[in-house]
């Protein structure tokens, strides 16, 4: 039974990984589509690196800010990654772009979370328990579960 447990647990989080790579894959796809686009992009860890709490780490507003043109279209690709979650990536975009003071899109955004919107078609009709900090059963709930 033990080991039955390991090897699902492994197979979900090998599955789970795959599903993140495709995400990021995609959102870097969908920003850098546009011409004059550069061939990389820039994925920024949020807690710690860009924000300490509510309050931007050192000139990372002005850093971000460089990402973009004088007209206030995005230069070069970035998402911001965090292990953190509880709120949807609307929220969570809305917030970084108010304390960092840049246009920051849902899809700029992924928390540890966020692979579960690629997997409601596998659990649609599974109970799925969301536990965290803020409200993960409305994050889940948009998502599409039940």
């Amino acid at each position: 039974m033990r080991h039955q447990l390991l090897t699902i647990a492994s197979r979900s989080r090998s599955s789970s990984r795959k599903q993140l790579s495709l995400l990021v894959s995609r959102s870097f796809s969908r920003l850098s589509s546009q011409p004059d686009r550069p061939s990389f992009g820039i994925a920024f860890d949020i807690d710690g690196v860009v924000l300490l709490g509510h309050t931007p780490v050192g000139g990372s507003p002005r850093a971000l800010k460089r990402l973009y043109d004088d007209s206030g279209r995005l230069k070069i690709p970035f998402v911001f990654l965090t292990n953190g979650g509880g709120f949807s990536e609307s929220k969570r975009a809305q917030d970084l772009g108010q304390l960092l003071g840049v246009n920051i899109l849902p899809s700029q955004v992924i928390q540890g979370h966020t692979p579960f919107k690629q997997l409601i078609k596998r659990f649609e009709n599974e109970l799925v328990v969301a536990v965290g900090k803020g409200e993960p059963a409305a994050v889940m709930s948009e998502y599409g579960y039940k």
